[in-house]
């Protein structure tokens, strides 16, 4: 298992590495697979259709993310491609990169684009809402560390978090980072931005380092 989820009083979500994704509705007691197909047997069939990388797929996911809506995207353990899924489909979508750069980490943006880290510390943003091939890299600040993983706040309001103290934050959407110097003197590679709401939320790094929103 990579990725659980609570989606209600009695129901959840449960996303297996292997890209399994499992539904239950009655506070876990059963479970429903909602794919009918593992990720190589979807590969299998697919790759002659050109996803780049899919050969080199070694059966497991690096990352996974679900938008409020039920949708998830997932990156390769490789991060030479990623995939996609929504409510009803029978079996996950692949998708070539659209960058040089493998791909780090993949997830939602508020108003239901994508973002997209590659390793080496480059960020991008789709073009648009939904789920879609056409990225758009925008600069950031990252002091040649890698950018782990990014949180949205609100529409215009996101937060990125890296290695070495990286805290990076936007106010319009994404178009533009600045760094926040209060994270410059933490000795420790933050690697998840959560928010619970608009009024908490978190950074996780390792040794132990919590930070929290303060607003």
């Amino acid at each position: 298992m990579v990725y659980i989820k609570a989606t209600g009083e009695k129901s959840a979500e449960m996303v297996t590495d292997q890209g399994a994704i499992y539904v239950t509705s009655n506070k876990g007691y059963n479970w429903r697979a909602a794919v009918q197909e593992t990720v190589s047997a979807t590969l299998n069939r697919t790759v002659s259709s050109g996803i780049s990388g899919a050969s080199y797929y070694t059966g497991t996911f690096n990352s996974v993310n679900r938008s409020p809506d039920g949708r998830y995207v997932a990156v390769s353990s490789r991060g030479n491609f990623y995939l996609t899924w929504e409510p009803g489909q029978a079996f996950w979508q692949p998708h070539n990169r659209a960058v040089a750069r493998r791909i780090q980490n993949m997830g939602w943006r508020s108003d239901g684009g994508l973002w997209l880290l590659v390793r080496g510390g480059g960020l991008y943003l789709s073009k648009g809402t939904g789920i879609t091939e056409d990225f758009e890299e925008v600069p950031v600040q990252s002091r040649g560390f890698g950018i782990l993983d990014v949180g949205y706040r609100s529409e215009e309001e996101a937060w990125a978090a890296g290695g070495s103290g990286v805290l990076l934050r936007t106010t319009n959407g994404g178009k533009t980072w600045s760094r926040d110097k209060a994270a410059d003197n933490i000795a420790a590679n933050l690697y998840s931005v959560k928010f619970i709401n608009d009024r908490k939320g978190f950074v996780l790094g390792n040794d132990g380092v919590l930070l929290r929103y303060l607003g």
